[in-house]
C-alpha cells in the first residue's frame, strides 16, 4: 500500500471515528443541555478544562518523540510507559491537593468533588499512551476507531440513563470515566505489546531531550485552548461560561476532530519522509488543501445554521449561545492549519523553535485576554479571532525555511476554498431573513448549502474535490454492489 493510500485510509477511519463516537457525544451533550442549566454546564466546563490541561502533559512530547524516532526499541517503549504512569499519578495527586483552593477561587462548593472524581481519568489515560502510540506508528487507525466507537456507545448509553435518573453533572463525569476506562481496557485487549520491567535512564534522557520541548509547547497550547474556560468562569459567571461551553460544543467536535485526524495521520507520514524535502513539501501541501476543503465547508455550514440548530436542539434558554457559536467558527476554521505547521516543526526536529513559538504566542495572548475581559464576553471572542489569525501567520513562518512553502503560497492554496466557504455561508445565512419556521429554515439552508457547494466545485474542478468525489462515489458503488449481491 502506497503512502498516499495509507494516508487516505487512515484519514477515512479517523473521520469515521469522529463522526460516530463524537456524534454520539454530541447527542449526549444536547440531551444534557436540555436537562441541565447553563450554570451546571459551566461547572462541568471548568472540570473538563483542568483535566484537558493535565492530560496534555501525559499525551505530550514523549509519545511524539517515540513516533519520530525511526529506530525506537522495546526499551524506549517501556521507559516512556513507566514515565507516563508516574506523570499521571503525580498530576492526579496535585489535582486532589488543589481541588479545594480551585473551588474557593471559582466560588463553587461542588467543584472539588467533581475534580477529584473526574481526575481519575488522568491515571487511566496514562496506562494507554504507548498502545495508542504504536497504533499511530503503524497507521492503524481502524482499530483505534473501533475502540473509540465501542467505548462511546457503552459510556454514552450509561450517561444518558444517569441523566434521565437525575444525576445531573455527575452523568457527564461518569461519561468521561467510563469512556476512558473502556478505551484503556480495549487497547490492552487488542494490543500485542505489553510492558516489561525495564527502565533506561539513557533512553529517557534521549527522548526527553527532544520531547520535553514539545511537552511544554503542548501544555502551553492546551492552556491557551482552555484559558477561556478559566477566564469566563471567573471574570463573568458560570452561566456565561455555560453559554460559551455549549456554543463551543457545537463546533469543537468537528474542527477538533478534523484537526486530530490531520495531526494523527500527518505526523507519522511526514516523519517517514522527513529527509526528502520535495516529497515532504508535496505531501504537506496535500494535507493542507484537503483539511481546508473539509473544515472550511463544515465551519461555514455550522455558522450559517447556528440559530435554527440551537433553538431546535436545545431550546430558547440557550439563545445567547447562537452568536458565540458563529464567532467561534472563525478560529475553528484555522485549527488544522495550526496543527499542520506545528507538526512540520516537530517532524524536522525543531522542538526548540516550536517551544519558542508557543512562548511568544502566549506572551501576546495573556495580555490580550486580560484586556478584553474588562469589556464583555463578545469582545473576548473578537480578541480570540484576532489572535487566531496572528497565530497562523506565526506558525507558518518557518515552513518556508524548512520546506520552501511560504505563508503566501499557503494562502494562495487556501484562498479558493475560503472564497467558496464565504459564498456558502452568505447564501445559507440569507435564508434566516425569510419568514420561516425553524425546521423548514434549517432544511432550506442545508439544501442551499449543498447545492452551492456542488455547483461551484463542479465548475472549478479543484483537484482535492475531484479526488474526494471519486473516493466517495467508489465507496458508494462498492456498498450498493454488496447490497445487490
Amino acid at each position: 500500500m502506497s503512502l498516499k493510500e495509507k494516508a487516505v485510509k487512515g484519514f477515512s477511519w479517523t473521520v469515521v471515528e469522529g463522526i460516530l463516537s463524537q456524534g454520539l457525544l454530541f447527542v449526549i451533550g444536547i440531551i444534557l443541555a436540555r436537562l441541565l442549566s447553563p450554570e451546571e454546564i459551566g461547572l462541568v466546563g471548568i472540570v473538563t478544562a483542568f483535566i484537558a490541561v493535565s492530560t496534555s502533559l501525559i499525551d505530550g512530547g514523549l509519545s511524539s518523540a517515540l513516533i519520530r524516532k525511526i529506530d525506537a526499541t522495546d526499551k524506549d517503549y517501556n521507559t516512556i510507559f513507566y514515565s507516563n504512569m508516574a506523570i499521571g499519578v503525580a498530576l492526579y495527586a496535585l489535582l486532589v491537593i488543589f481541588s479545594k483552593p480551585i473551588g474557593v477561587y471559582f466560588e463553587e462548593p461542588l467543584l472539588p468533588s467533581l475534580l477529584i472524581v473526574g481526575g481519575i481519568a488522568l491515571i487511566i489515560n496514562s496506562f494507554t499512551v504507548i498502545q495508542r502510540t504504536l497504533y499511530i506508528i503503524k497507521l492503524d487507525f481502524r482499530t483505534q476507531a473501533i475502540i473509540a466507537i465501542a467505548s462511546s456507545i457503552i459510556a454514552g448509553t450509561i450517561a444518558i440513563i444517569m441523566a434521565y435518573k437525575g444525576f445531573g453533572v455527575w452523568s457527564l463525569i461518569a461519561l468521561t470515566l467510563i469512556r476512558q476506562g473502556l478505551t484503556s481496557i480495549l487497547f490492552w485487549i487488542f494490543s500485542t505489546w505489553y510492558p516489561s520491567f525495564v527502565f533506561s535512564k539513557e533512553s529517557f534522557k534521549s527522548l526527553f531531550n527532544f520531547g520535553y520541548k514539545l511537552l511544554i509547547a503542548e501544555l502551553m497550547s492546551s492552556l491557551y485552548s482552555n484559558i477561556y474556560f478559566f477566564l469566563i468562569g471567573k471574570a463573568f459567571s458560570t452561566a456565561a461560561l455555560g453559554y460559551y461551553t455549549r456554543a463551543n460544543q457545537f463546533q469543537a467536535p468537528f474542527s477538533s476532530n478534523i484537526t486530530l485526524a490531520i495531526r494523527r495521520i500527518s505526523f507519522p507520514i511526514l516523519s517517514s519522509i522527513q529527509n526528502d524535502i520535495p516529497q515532504l513539501r508535496d505531501k504537506f501541501r496535500q494535507f493542507l488543501r484537503y483539511s481546508v476543503l473539509i473544515n472550511f465547508t463544515i465551519m461555514a455550514t455550522i455558522a450559517a445554521i447556528s440559530e435554527p440548530m440551537i433553538l431546535l436542539l436545545i431550546g430558547e434558554k440557550w439563545a445567547t449561545s447562537i452568536f458565540y457559536l458563529q464567532l467561534l467558527c472563525v478560529p475553528g476554521m484555522l485549527l488544522p492549519l495550526h496543527a499542520l505547521n506545528l507538526n512540520l516543526l516537530a517532524v524536522k526536529g525543531h522542538s526548540d523553535l516550536l517551544l519558542r513559538l508557543e512562548v511568544i504566542k502566549k506572551s501576546i495572548l495573556v495580555p490580550l485576554v486580560i484586556f478584553t475581559a474588562f469589556f464583555s464576553l463578545e469582545i473576548v471572542l473578537y480578541g480570540l479571532i484576532c489572535f487566531a489569525f496572528t497565530e497562523y501567520f506565526m506558525n507558518s513562518y518557518y515552513s518556508k525555511k524548512l520546506i520552501g512553502y511560504s505563508t503566501l503560497e499557503q494562502i494562495k492554496d487556501i484562498l479558493p476554498f475560503l472564497i467558496i466557504a464565504i459564498l456558502q455561508f452568505t447564501a445559507m445565512y440569507s435564508v434566516t431573513f425569510l419568514d420561516l419556521e425553524m425546521t423548514p429554515m434549517i432544511l432550506v439552508q442545508l439544501a442551499v448549502g449543498i447545492l452551492l457547494f456542488l455547483i461551484v466545485h463542479e465548475k472549478m474542478k479543484l483537484a482535492e474535490y475531484v479526488e474526494f468525489k471519486q473516493k466517495t462515489v467508489g465507496i458508494f458503488r462498492k456498498f450498493t454492489k454488496k447490497r445487490t449481491n
